[in-house]
């Protein structure tokens, strides 16, 4: 979630100071940012060399990590800033199983120390199908983690290798039943759009995904950035992006056939079975409250929005100094408004209209909810997207801010 930074940035204890008292939910997310191999279309913070600058390499990571915890617990004692056990945790990368369960479990550890956590709280680790072996899923088990994501991406061999992924559609089937063997809930991540995919590859990828007996399935379009290897292979006319409406076809696909298998949408690019919905990406469509820890990970209290130094060097020197490796912004009523429409209006739930309305002081005529037909419908003072709406949700939300925020 990036919107423009119009704030100027500010330091830790100028966000200290400005923090206002929020009593929604706590949840934490640790950025794991060593990888194998970087994907083709990869545009994350994060790094193909397990040693990353003086005193941060693979070994060290877990123990910088710790550090930055006790900092920033001190940071929020010295601020009056309330301490409240995490409801999740998620680790996310980059690759996070690259770490061994023992480093990972001693992350876990420090953030117990520092903040608790709740009883039955969500914690979960994303995976590259080919970076945990059976025996890795069972310590992950033991270690607390109630959740694993794998990246599978595509079952398509052709596929996989246009995306650079390192795994194959074995190793990803071998990981998922070792993962539910284990007791770990599971979810799948699938990209659609990719260049040259044929529309009956991308059926064969949802039908199996499907059928598989996960929990959760996520469905991301591709993006192609100019600075990652897809992005050189657009600019020479090597690949071609696939088109809006091919894109909009394969969403609808990936919709139709995972609500028949017994999977419901709750974002718009989730799916899950009743009541096993990621607990931790809903915090953060619903603007709850989290700290992100390592290179480049965004934090948000409250009216707070912060994000750690991106760049390993600056991290670590920062870590090791006890500083916090921070800057960021407080945010005004208008950009938290901007905030609750955009992220609303991506959710199952709906965006709260009522709500905004005596916010901004402006009621919503006739002829603006009259102008989402197709798009999104009113009910009971909420304005719910349609599947078409899902598509259009740029759209929506810009409209929105138009006329409740100009």
């Amino acid at each position: 979630m990036n919107f423009s930074n119009t704030l100027p940035p500010y330091s830790p204890d100028d966000l200290g100071n400005a923090y206002s008292f929020s009593d929604s939910p706590f949840r934490v997310y640790v950025h794991i940012p060593f990888c194998k191999k970087r994907c083709g279309y990869c545009n994350f913070n994060t790094f193909t060399s397990f040693s990353l600058a003086p005193g941060f390499d693979k070994n060290t990571y877990p123990s910088l990590l710790e550090r930055e915890i006790k900092r920033v617990k001190r940071w929020q004692e010295e601020h009056a800033i309330p301490l409240k056990p995490a409801s999740s945790v998620f680790f996310g990368g980059g690759t996070p199983t690259a770490l061994s369960p023992s480093q990972l479990s001693k992350i876990l550890e420090a953030i117990r120390d520092a903040w608790g956590i709740e009883e039955g709280a969500e914690i979960s680790t994303e995976a590259n199908p080919d970076s945990v072996e059976g025996k890795e899923l069972f310590d992950l088990k033991k270690a607390g983690f109630t959740r694993v994501s794998f990246g599978v991406q595509s079952w398509e061999p052709r596929i996989l290798r246009i995306l650079d992924r390192t795994h194959s559609p074995a190793a990803a089937w071998r990981s998922i039943r070792k993962a539910r063997k284990a007791g770990l809930s599971c979810s799948a991540d699938l990209i659609y759009a990719a260049p040259s995919e044929k529309r009956k590859e991308w059926i064969r990828t949802v039908r199996l995904t499907s059928s598989l007996g996960l929990d959760h399935v996520s469905c991301y379009a591709l993006s192609i950035y100019p600075r990652t290897k897809m992005g050189r292979q657009l600019e020479k006319g090597l690949i071609a992006e696939e088109s809006d409406g091919a894109q909009a076809r394969d969403y609808e696909l990936a919709d139709s056939i995972l609500s028949r298998r017994g999977y419901k949408w709750y974002e718009v690019s989730n799916w899950a079975r009743e009541g096993k919905e990621c607990l931790h990406n809903i915090g953060y469509w619903k603007n709850d409250d989290w700290i992100g820890l390592g290179p480049g990970a965004h934090s948000h209290f409250s009216n707070l929005r912060f994000w750690d130094f991106s760049r390993p060097g600056p991290w670590a020197s920062a870590v090791q100094k006890g500083d916090l490796p921070w800057e960021g912004e407080v945010l005004g009523q208008k950009e938290r408004e901007e905030e609750e429409i955009f992220l609303g209006l991506r959710l199952k739930t709906g965006l709260d209209l009522e709500k905004l309305e005596k916010e901004s002081g402006k009621k919503a005529k006739s002829d603006l909810i009259s102008s989402f037909y197709g798009l999104a419908y009113l009910k009971e003072g909420a304005l719910f997207p349609t599947l078409r709406g899902r598509l259009l949700n740029d759209f929506l939300a810009r409209s929105l801010m138009d006329y409740f925020l100009e």
